[in-house]
């Protein structure tokens, strides 16, 4: 919303013989006075109309938000999924935002980061990063997708795949996408659609339309 400030000014005519210096004096500090006081009052003003605004963009945020959350049974701030056995660590998801249907057995997530340990669940064996993710807690299957950027993948050597897509099988233990896919590192560029991966024994390959490049250091 844009505001106006107008101003009024006032225009006043003396006798031709004008006015004394007290005069004079005395209509200087009037205005002077009068000016100040409008001053004032207009910063008054503005900070009201401040704090009106913040308050009601406040009230619209709460308001979104309430919206956001309905149909969800709870809605978790700072999220964190652990899938242990035998007390070691398999994976952990965490996800800045999530809304959790207990009945649908789905939590639906926003910002996400994935740490996968090796077969022995003693050593992070990769991280994936992505905008967006969709966990049954049921089985722990879990769909991640990326609108924006890409769906990335950071193996421990340093090695990277992109996607927009990625699924992760609990039961295989293995990573799957029907997507295009782009993997970099050592001085490669390899693209490909589809991909399958075993993160026990290490093992990535990608489905057809493969491409390899070098790229140079």
């Amino acid at each position: 919303m844009a505001w106006t400030l107008c101003y009024s000014f006032l225009w006043v005519f003396y006798p031709k013989g004008g006015l004394s210096t007290e005069h004079v004096f005395m209509q200087f500090y009037g205005t002077r006075t009068i000016l100040t006081l409008l001053v004032l009052g207009m910063a008054v003003f503005i900070g009201y109309r401040v704090v009106d605004h913040m308050q009601t963009r406040s009230q619209e945020t709460t308001s979104v938000t309430l919206e956001e959350q309905q149909g969800a049974d709870a809605w978790i701030h700072g999220f964190t999924y652990r899938q242990t056995r035998s007390g070691s660590t398999k994976w952990v998801v965490n996800a800045d935002q999530a809304k959790v249907f207990d009945k649908e057995h789905v939590a639906k997530l926003e910002t996400v980061q994935v740490r996968l340990f090796d077969s022995a669940f003693q050593k992070e064996q990769l991280r994936i990063t992505s905008e967006e993710g969709v966990m049954n807690t049921s089985n722990n299957d879990f769909e991640l997708v990326s609108k924006n950027e890409k769906t990335v993948i950071t193996f421990e050597s340093g090695f990277q795949v992109f996607s927009d897509k990625l699924t992760w099988n609990e039961q295989a233990r293995q990573i799957y996408t029907t997507d295009p896919v782009t993997i970099k590192g050592d001085g490669l560029i390899i693209t490909g659609t589809g991909l399958e991966g075993d993160v026990d024994k290490n093992e990535f390959h990608l489905l057809k339309n493969v491409r390899a490049e070098v790229v140079s250091p």
